[in-house]
C-alpha cells in the first residue's frame, strides 16, 4: 500500500469532523417554540466554538479538540479563526510486515464566514503541523517525522426548508497531498427551542496520488442537550488496499 496514503486520510478524518459551520440556534428555531428577543441576543453575541471529537475504522482511529473564535460572532459575515490539535494511530503493511504507526498534527488557519439567510459558508487557510512515528522504523514511509504545511478548508450549511439541511466540507494539505471531502443532507426528526436533530445519508471520500477510502453511512446531526450539540455517523467503508468494515465517528460542541 502507500505508506503515506492512509496517514494523510487520518488527518483529513480528524478535520472534517471538526466543524466552525454549524446550524445558528437562532436561523430557524422550530416553529411552535418561539424565541424571546433576550435569547435571540443571546445566540446572536456568540462568537467562541469549541469542538471535539473521535473517528475510528479497522485500520486506525483518531481524537481530536479544538476552537473557532469570530470577534464579529459565529451568527454573521466576518474573520474567523480556527485551531484544531489531534492524535491517533493507523496499521498499514510493507511487503509482510505489519507497520504501526501514530501521528500527531497541529493546524491553525484563520478564514471568513459568508452568510446569506439559511446559507452558511467558512474558508480557511493556513499552518499544518504534522509528525508521525512508526513502529517499528519505517524509512520508506515519507510522512515520517515532523512536516510544516499548508492547510486549505471548506465548510457550508444550508437549509433550503425549515426541516432539511444540506452540508458540504472538504480539506486538503500540502503535506502528503492530502484530501478529503464529504457532504450529508438530513431532515428534522426532533424539534427542540434549540433546532432538533436531522438524521439522514452521508458520504465521504479520502485520499492522495496513490491511496484512497470511500465512506457511505447515516448520520444523526445537531442533537441539542443542554449547552452541547451532538453529532454522529456509522457507515461502511472500504479503499484502494482491498480493507472493508465500518466506521464510527461522534463529536461534540458548544458555543459561547
Amino acid at each position: 500500500m502507500c505508506r503515506s496514503g492512509i496517514g494523510a486520510v487520518a488527518l483529513a478524518t480528524a478535520l472534517l469532523g471538526a466543524p466552525v459551520c454549524m446550524p445558528a440556534a437562532s436561523a430557524q428555531p422550530a416553529a411552535t417554540a418561539p424565541v424571546s428577543a433576550d435569547l435571540l441576543a443571546t445566540l446572536e453575541a456568540e462568537r467562541l466554538l469549541l469542538f471535539g471529537g473521535t473517528d475510528f475504522w479497522r485500520a486506525g482511529g483518531f481524537l481530536h479538540g479544538g476552537f473557532a473564535w469570530a470577534p464579529d460572532g459565529l451568527a454573521h459575515d466576518g474573520p474567523v479563526f480556527k485551531v484544531l490539535a489531534g492524535a491517533g494511530t493507523y496499521q498499514y503493511r510493507v511487503g509482510r510486515t505489519p507497520i504501526e504507526a501514530a501521528q500527531t498534527l497541529l493546524s491553525v488557519t484563520p478564514g471568513w464566514i459568508f452568510r446569506r439567510d439559511r446559507f452558511i459558508a467558512v474558508v480557511h487557510g493556513g499552518i499544518d503541523l504534522q509528525d508521525q512515528w512508526t513502529l517499528p522504523v519505517d524509512p520508506g514511509n515519507p510522512l515520517r517525522g515532523p512536516h510544516a504545511g499548508m492547510r486549505l478548508g471548506l465548510e457550508t450549511w444550508w437549509e433550503p426548508l425549515q426541516d432539511v439541511m444540506v452540508k458540504s466540507h472538504a480539506t486538503w494539505s500540502s503535506t502528503g497531498h492530502g484530501w478529503g471531502a464529504g457532504a450529508a443532507a438530513g431532515y428534522r426528526m426532533l424539534q427542540t427551542w434549540y433546532g432538533g436533530l436531522f438524521v439522514g445519508p452521508e458520504v465521504q471520500a479520502y485520499g492522495d496520488a496513490t491511496y484512497h477510502q470511500l465512506r457511505a453511512g447515516l448520520h444523526g446531526t445537531a442533537l441539542q442537550y443542554g449547552p452541547y450539540q451532538w453529532s454522529a455517523g456509522m457507515g461502511w467503508v472500504t479503499d484502494s488496499d482491498h480493507r472493508s468494515g465500518l466506521y464510527v465517528r461522534i463529536g461534540v460542541l458548544t458555543k459561547m
